[in-house]
């Protein structure tokens, strides 16, 4: 019976230490969701904040004229001049007819500090969608391969086709050999 006793006892201490340890990961898992969702709504506030100071960029290279900041239905956002008011501008009306949205650059900081209540109150996807519609990539010059032609059946002239005797080998230059009409003694111009 004793043992029996003990069998029960050390499986309670075991069950015991598992609930100890479940409760432990419960609220490390808790921590770290914490974490993640602040994390995350701090990167979309970033993101937010760069793509205004993009925008004030953008607008500060304006001179002339007043800065409209426009979104259009795709909240895709840029920055343009208009010379007129909103409602005589006639490029301005055609595209309010489009649906985009036309702000002051001081309404379109207000509309970013909206974005970034919502983001507070959890409401991160749409927030993200206007984010992808303004993503802009750095243009860098990386190599891009020329575009493949199509191999085309014309026969070549034969005034362009060269034969193996038409190249002089370059023992001092390591790159392929030179064709030999290139060296070929022109003739006198006539005056």
């Amino acid at each position: 019976m004793s043992k029996i006793k003990d069998v029960v006892s050390n499986l309670v201490q075991m069950l015991d230490s598992g609930v100890e340890e479940a409760k432990s990961l419960v609220d490390t898992m808790h921590k770290l969701q914490s974490y993640l969702d602040a994390e995350s709504k701090t990167i979309i506030e970033a993101s937010l904040d760069r793509l205004l100071n993009r925008i004030r960029r953008e607008a500060a290279k304006i001179t002339r004229g007043s800065i409209v900041v426009l979104v259009s239905p795709e909240d895709r956002v840029t920055v343009d001049a208009t010379y007129s008011d909103e409602d005589s501008d006639p490029y301005l009306k055609r595209l309010k007819s489009q649906d985009f949205s036309i702000l002051r650059l001081a309404s379109f900081a207000y509309f970013i500090e909206s974005l970034k209540s919502q983001v507070a109150e959890g409401d991160l996807i749409p927030v993200i969608e206007f984010l992808r519609a303004n993503t802009q990539f750095e243009s860098t010059s990386v190599y891009s391969p020329a575009p493949v032609l199509r191999e085309s059946h014309v026969e070549p002239s034969p005034s362009s086709k060269s034969k193996i005797s038409d190249w002089l080998p370059m023992p001092p230059w390591e790159g392929p050999p030179l064709p030999r009409r290139l060296f070929k003694d022109k003739p006198p111009r006539s005056r």
